[in-house]
């Protein structure tokens, strides 16, 4: 059966997920390579998804205590099944890398690449990457303003997911984070559950602020 919003309302359960994340989703990389091209240099191994966040958390306290090294950035990787073969799924914790074009776009490169983030001010950016190109991006919780050399190739699976097509209507509460995953899943085959985030094994890296930095 499709996957739609209401398969993911088990994120409101995660509340720092909830609040900030970024995930990443690249088609026949390894989990090292994608480090490697994140520019991350490797923290070793995490064991699921509340060890990412203590981490993370840890990583964002060490900055607070001393700004002078400079922002750095924790991603997770892992290697997961999807649709013609193994992924790696990147997440981070209150994070935004995966959807900067100048380090996904290369990752792109050949394959496909779908990412979405959204942070506690409620910005938030869906990508959609064909061979390093930039199909379609939008804003989860304004998805009728789309971007990209396909802007509208997603609309009738945005409509399907759960996504509000017809503007803005504060009248219902709106799952527009679940609808991201959903969609993703759409695109990838992965499906991100609960379990999946609590069993998995991540590799950690550290990406610095240089990296982050437009060039």
């Amino acid at each position: 059966m499709a996957p739609t919003a209401t398969d993911y309302r088990w994120i409101s359960e995660y509340r720092e997920l909830l609040e900030g994340y970024c995930a990443v989703l690249v088609r026949g990389i390894t989990v090292q390579q994608f480090l490697r091209d994140m520019q991350a240099e490797p923290l070793g191994e995490l064991s699921g998804y509340a060890a990412l966040e203590e981490r993370s958390t840890e990583v964002f306290a060490e900055y607070r205590r001393n700004r002078s090294g400079g922002r750095r950035y924790l991603i997770g990787a892992a290697s997961v099944p999807g649709d013609q073969g193994e992924w790696v799924l990147g997440l981070e914790v209150h994070g935004a890398l995966g959807v900067r074009d100048h380090l996904v776009a290369p990752l792109a490169r050949g394959t496909r690449l779908v990412s979405h983030f959204r942070n506690v001010n409620a910005d938030d950016r869906f990508c959609w990457y064909e061979d390093g190109e930039l199909r379609t991006s939008f804003e989860p919780m304004l998805p009728i303003h789309r971007a990209g050399s396909a802007p509208d190739g997603l609309v009738e699976s945005m409509a399907e997911v759960g996504f509000e097509l017809r503007g803005w209507d504060d009248r219902e509460p709106s799952l527009h984070t679940e609808a991201a995953f959903a969609l993703a899943e759409r695109l990838t085959g992965v499906r991100v559950t609960a379990e999946l985030l609590d069993k998995a094994t991540f590799a950690a890296g550290i990406v610095p602020w240089s990296a982050v930095k437009r060039p």
